[in-house]
């Protein structure tokens, strides 16, 4: 996540945002807020997983969570395209209801997290 933000730094690579070109600007502005607290959550996600902690799996939800509210919200400002926007938070809702349904409702995850938590 990190190497991301520094490649746009050093104008390194296309920069893409919901899968449309965007300048380099666009995405420094818009994307690193977003990408350094993504990435900030991913790292405590892999703690909490290599650690066994049961509530690792909030976090995940939390970050998709996270990407629709930032994309409603700098759609809502006129921030960045309405197109951009409607495409971020269909990506990020589909694989939220795929991470939903795996971490909850997945028969043998959702009882290797109760375990977890009985402990």
């Amino acid at each position: 996540m990190y190497l991301s933000i520094v490649l746009a730094i050093l104008d390194i690579g296309p920069h893409i945002m919901g899968g449309e070109r965007v300048t380099r600007i666009e995405w420094l502005h818009i994307a690193t807020p977003l990408v350094t607290v993504i990435g900030v959550l991913m790292a405590c996600i892999s703690y909490r997983f290599a650690t066994e902690k049961a509530w690792s799996r909030h976090p995940v939800i939390a970050m998709f969570a996270l990407i629709v509210v930032y994309a409603s919200i700098l759609g809502a400002l006129n921030l960045f395209h309405h197109a951009i926007m409607w495409q971020v938070i269909i990506n990020a809702s589909v694989f939220g209801a795929a991470s939903v349904w795996f971490f909850y409702f997945k028969p043998n995850v959702a009882a290797y997290f109760r375990e977890l938590s009985d402990r």
